[in-house]
Order: C-alpha cells, then sequence, then structure tokens
C-alpha cells in the first residue's frame, strides 16, 4: 500500500480527473445550446449556479459518514434516507405540476430530516454536524464546472484567451501551494488551489477542445480535428512530464491524483485527448457506431448511476443484519478472479438496473 504522497498513478487514478475534462468538453455544447434556444446570458448563468449548487450539497452529503454508534440511527438507514431525497428532490419528474414541486418538497423535507438525525464520529456536537469536509466528488466537480463555465463565458468563446485561463489556473494551483492563499477565507471553505485551482484548468482545458468542435470554430473537417487533437494532447503530456523532472524539488511536481498536482491533471488531459481522438476517428470518421448503444445507458442516467451503486452496498449491508452477518458482496471479494468478476458483473448489473428504472420515470438531472 502506498501512501497518500506517493509519486505514481494508477488505472483507477485517472478515472476522476477524465471525468472533470469531460465535463470541460461538454460545457460550450450546453451553453450554446441553450444559447441557440434564445436564452439570455442572465437565464445560462442561472442555470450553471443552480447545477454547481445541486452538486456541492448532494456532495456535503456523501462526504459524510454516520457513526457506526452513538447515532440516531443505523448508518445503512441513514444512507438510504439521503439517497431517497436525493431521488425525490433532483428526479426529471418531467414537468412543474403540484405533484411535482410536493415531490420536490417532500425530499428537501427528507433531506432536512436526515441533516437533523446525522451523527458524525468525532465532530463537534450540534443541531446539524455535517461538516462540507473536501465537498466530496460531486462538490468537486461542481467547483469545477463552475471554474469551467466562467473560462468560456469571461474569454468570450476565444480558444486563445481560454488557453492562457488555463495556464493562469495552473499559477494559482502553484501560489496555492507557496502559501498565498493562506487565512484567505474562501480557502477554509474551499481549496483555492486544487478545487478551483488545478481541477479548473483540468476542466477549462476540456472546455478548449470543445469550444474547437463547435460549428462556429475553424476547424470544420475530420482531418483538422484529428490533428489539431492529437498536437493539443502532445502539448498537454509534455507540459506533464516537463513539469515532473522537478518531482524532486517541491511535492507539487509530482504525479498525484489525491493532491491534484498540475503533472497530474495535464497527463490526465493528455491522454483524455488522445482517448477522444481514437474515439473520434473510429466513431466520426471511421463510422463504427455499433458499439455505442452498449455504453449509451451510462451516459443518459450518469448521475443515477453514480448514486445507485452506494444504494446497492448499503442494502446488502443492512441485509447482513438480517442474514447473521453474512454479506454476499463482500463475501464475493476474494480471491482476486471472484473479485474482478464481481466488479464487473455489479457494473453491468448497475447499468442495467439504471435504464430500466429510466424508462420507469427515474433519471436524476442537476
Amino acid at each position: 500500500i502506498q501512501p497518500t504522497t506517493a509519486d505514481g498513478l494508477t488505472l483507477p487514478d485517472f478515472v476522476f480527473p477524465a471525468f472533470l475534462f469531460i465535463v470541460g468538453l461538454s460545457i460550450p455544447f450546453g451553453i450554446e445550446a441553450r444559447r441557440g434556444r434564445g436564452e439570455s446570458w442572465g437565464s445560462v448563468w442561472g442555470h450553471v449556479l443552480r447545477r454547481t449548487a445541486s452538486l456541492l450539497v448532494i456532495g456535503v452529503f456523501m462526504v459524510n459518514s454516520p457513526a457506526s454508534d452513538g447515532g440516531w440511527l443505523d448508518p445503512n438507514i441513514w444512507w438510504l434516507l439521503t439517497y431517497a431525497g436525493v431521488i425525490l428532490v433532483w428526479n426529471d419528474w418531467g414537468g412543474a405540476s403540484r405533484l411535482v414541486w410536493g415531490l420536490r418538497v417532500a425530499g428537501g423535507v427528507v433531506l432536512l430530516v436526515a441533516a437533523i438525525l446525522f451523527r458524525g464520529p468525532g465532530t463537534e456536537p450540534g443541531f446539524i454536524e455535517l461538516t462540507t469536509q473536501w465537498w466530496g466528488i460531486l462538490g468537486l466537480i461542481g467547483w469545477a464546472y463552475l471554474v469551467g463555465c466562467a473560462v468560456y463565458t469571461l474569454c468570450h468563446r476565444d480558444s486563445t484567451a481560454m488557453l492562457g485561463a488555463v495556464v493562469l489556473l495552473y499559477c494559482v494551483c502553484l501560489a496555492a501551494w507557496a502559501g498565498l492563499f493562506e487565512g484567505v477565507w474562501l480557502n477554509r471553505w474551499v481549496g483555492i488551489g486544487s478545487a478551483l485551482g488545478s481541477n479548473g484548468a483540468l476542466t477549462a482545458s476540456g472546455v478548449v477542445l470543445g469550444r474547437m468542435l463547435l460549428p462556429g470554430s475553424r476547424l470544420q473537417t475530420h482531418r483538422s480535428r484529428l490533428i489539431w487533437g492529437l498536437l493539443y494532447g502532445a502539448g498537454l503530456g509534455t507540459a506533464a512530464v516537463l513539469l515532473h523532472v522537478m518531482h524532486d524539488v517541491h511535492g507539487v511536481f509530482i504525479y498525484n491524483k489525491i493532491m491534484a498536482t498540475p503533472p497530474t491533471a495535464l497527463l490526465v488531459a493528455a491522454c483524455t485527448t488522445w482517448m477522444w481522438a481514437l474515439i473520434y476517428g473510429l466513431v466520426d470518421m471511421g463510422g463504427w457506431r455499433r458499439w455505442a448503444h452498449l455504453v449509451q445507458p451510462a451516459g443518459l442516467n450518469a448521475l443515477f448511476i453514480f448514486i445507485l451503486g452506494p444504494i446497492l452496498y448499503h442494502l446488502l449491508s443492512w441485509s447482513a443484519t438480517i442474514l447473521n452477518g453474512f454479506e454476499l458482496h463482500g463475501w464475493l471479494g476474494a480471491p482476486f478472479g471472484v473479485g474482478l468478476a464481481r466488479a464487473l458483473g455489479f457494473t453491468v448489473l448497475v447499468v442495467w438496473l439504471a435504464e430500466v428504472l429510466r424508462r420507469v420515470g427515474l433519471r436524476l438531472r442537476v
């Protein structure tokens, strides 16, 4: 087991940063689609702020773990109560009728009750003991999404200006490591160097690629887009390697996903860009599209899939109390071959179940 300050990356370390890059890639398409429908910038930014706030709220609930003893509810029951509230509030009910608003209000009440009932290990006693901590995965996505939208908007869709913003955000990260923001009020709530700096830069890197794929960009042929993407990835990768050369000088220059170092963000951005180039070549240029329906359900209901896995985990853990401590999922975790098969089977189950539930009306949107 490597320490959290180790210099290196494993395959799972690429997943979350790559998702941040993809979030950035989607931002130009989302904003331009709203502008194309005639929405004002005020309306667009109202949506951006609501989505950011939603991700932060869900992230705070998910990052807090209730105490296994001394709490008012069994931890698994508390989690299931929380996820029920999330589904009620953020499910796409397909309208704005009184019933829909009633369901959302009921979900808000459920979350408020869950917040009041929460008792965390080692937390200060209080009416509500939930803390922001590091905001959780969804919270970090929310902050990075906010930064990416700001970059796209403030740079007036200019790719050169957006590249400059990416560099500036990495400078913010380095300045934070140098102690510039110590004592700053905002830094006590969100990591300026990591959540806003390097994660924001990673998302903004995706914004640059997304901007180049819009109809109004200077790249209008498949060949020009593919070549640009390959060169863009090469530039990001080269920057990662050059910064990593200084890993003996300071810890900010190592490859480390947890610390959100600039070399990590740049390397993941490069690899994700190259992966995009591969898929673009196969699908848009080669016409190889049949395989897409296999992963389409994951893209159509990504947020629900993200919480569906934990819901099933907590249901299994809760059922163990009924089955004299026997927990099927944990039992299938060893040896390695069985554990790998379990992981693949669980992934297929979650995606399939999410698609079934989407067809009956359960689809989360923020």
